[in-house]
């Protein structure tokens, strides 16, 4: 009997921790989904559909089509 008080305890004891824990990511949830809300209420309609569908081919500046070398800097974002 002595030990069934103490399982009930242990049991009480987690359930409340639970219960702790759960509040606790309820609320990094309602957080995170402010800053979702925010991010999108910033961000601008047209998105990335607005960017350009092609960028002109890099050359070396001498119309050959060939890449920079090595010690040019590139600026692609690829």
């Amino acid at each position: 009997m002595k030990e069934l008080k103490k399982l009930e305890k242990i049991v009480a004891d987690k359930d409340r921790e639970l219960e702790h824990k759960n509040q606790e990511l309820e609320h990094k949830n309602q957080e995170l989904e402010q800053l979702r809300s925010s991010l999108i209420a910033s961000t601008p309609q047209q998105g990335i559909d607005s960017l350009p569908r092609s960028l002109p081919a890099q050359t070396d500046g001498q119309g050959t089509g060939q890449p920079p070398s090595n010690n040019e800097i590139s600026l692609s974002m690829e």
